[in-house]
Formats: C-alpha cells, sequence, structure tokens
C-alpha cells in the first residue's frame, strides 16, 4: 500500500479522534469555568430567594449562602466532569444534527438542558425538600444552558463537525427520538422535584 493510500485510509479514523479530543477539551473547558462558576453563584441566589435556606448543605456539599472550599470544589468536579461527557456526546452526534451552526446549537442546548436538568433533580432529590424548587429549577436550567451554548460554536470552530449527506431522513428520526426522551426525562425531573414533600 501506498503512502497516499494509508493517508487516506487513515484520514476519516484521525479526523474522529481530533473531533473526540477536541469535543473533550472544550467541554471540560466549559463545564469547570462556566459550570463550575454558575454553580456557586446559584448557591448564593437560592439564599437570596429564600434566606430560610441558609446553611444547608446541599448533596453535591455545597452551603447555601456560603463559600466553601469543598463544597467549590466538588461543584467544579462534577461540571467538569459533565463537560467532558457533554462535548464527547456533541462531537460523535454532531453529524446527525441539523445543518447549520445555529440549528445544532438550539437542538443541542435544548436537550443537553432537559437531560442534565432531569439528572441533577434525581442525583440531588433530597435537596429539594428545602431549596425553593421553582427558583432551583430555573436557576439549574439556565445554568446547564449557558454551559452548554459555546461548546457547539467552539467545537465547529476548531474541529468542524461532518455533516451527513446521506440517510438525512433517518438520521432526522435518530435526532426526533433522541429529543422527546430527553425531554421527556427532564419534564419527569421536574415533577419529582414538585413531589418532594417540603422540609419542616
Amino acid at each position: 500500500m501506498t503512502r497516499r493510500r494509508e493517508r487516506a485510509c487513515a484520514g476519516p479514523g484521525a479526523s474522529w479522534r481530533r473531533r473526540l479530543l477536541v469535543g473533550g477539551a472544550v467541554g471540560l473547558g466549559t463545564g469547570l469555568v462556566v459550570g463550575g462558576t454558575l454553580g456557586r453563584l446559584y448557591m448564593r441566589l437560592v439564599f437570596l430567594a429564600e434566606d430560610v435556606s441558609l446553611g444547608f448543605e446541599t448533596a453535591m456539599g455545597a452551603i447555601v449562602g456560603t463559600f466553601t472550599a469543598g463544597g467549590t470544589f466538588f461543584i467544579a468536579v462534577f461540571g467538569a466532569f459533565a463537560g467532558v461527557v457533554v462535548g464527547l456526546a456533541y462531537a460523535a452526534a454532531g453529524p446527525l444534527l441539523p445543518r447549520g451552526v445555529i440549528p445544532r446549537t438550539i437542538l443541542f442546548v435544548a436537550g443537553t438542558t432537559a437531560f442534565l436538568t432531569g439528572m441533577i433533580v434525581r442525583d440531588n432529590q433530597d435537596d429539594f425538600a428545602f431549596l425553593p424548587v421553582t427558583t432551583s429549577l430555573a436557576l439549574t436550567a439556565l445554568a446547564v444552558a449557558l454551559t452548554a451554548l459555546p461548546l457547539p460554536w467552539l467545537v465547529e470552530r476548531l474541529a468542524p463537525v461532518a455533516e451527513v449527506t446521506r440517510h438525512r431522513a433517518a438520521s432526522r428520526v435518530v435526532v426526533a427520538a433522541g429529543m422527546v426522551g430527553f425531554l421527556a426525562y427532564g419534564i419527569s425531573g421536574i415533577a419529582i422535584a414538585y413531589s418532594v414533600e417540603p422540609f419542616v
């Protein structure tokens, strides 16, 4: 096999690995910086909205109304880990999304917000016994959305995601089914948050 053929065969694999690497790295950065910062700010805003929650320790180890090293570290780690997973997911699923960075971003942010909000509620269900539910859900969804928002733009700029030119109808079905699943998961998480018995 000639070197030209070797490069031709290796090209798609190298491009795929590069997209995954860029997606993971961008996700790590946005999750750590944006998600971690917003997570800590979220605790302060919850206190300002309902100061009765002051001093409560959340499931993530953060103290509502105060900034502790342990709580800050845990939230930053969670944001970084979630960012990596989300970044890899975008790099892998990007070719199935509609053409154009704006439609891709809208779908990606909507799906990510629904899924992660539902997951966060389930993992921190006890917190909703003493936190203001509506405010907490709104701040959680906003923090997730703002963390996910820059990711598609950065990945597309650093490692453009190839578009699927064949089987577009099948890819639309896959994307639609995924969005329905994410939305259902998020809505059920919201229902769980409102069903938690208030702390007395």
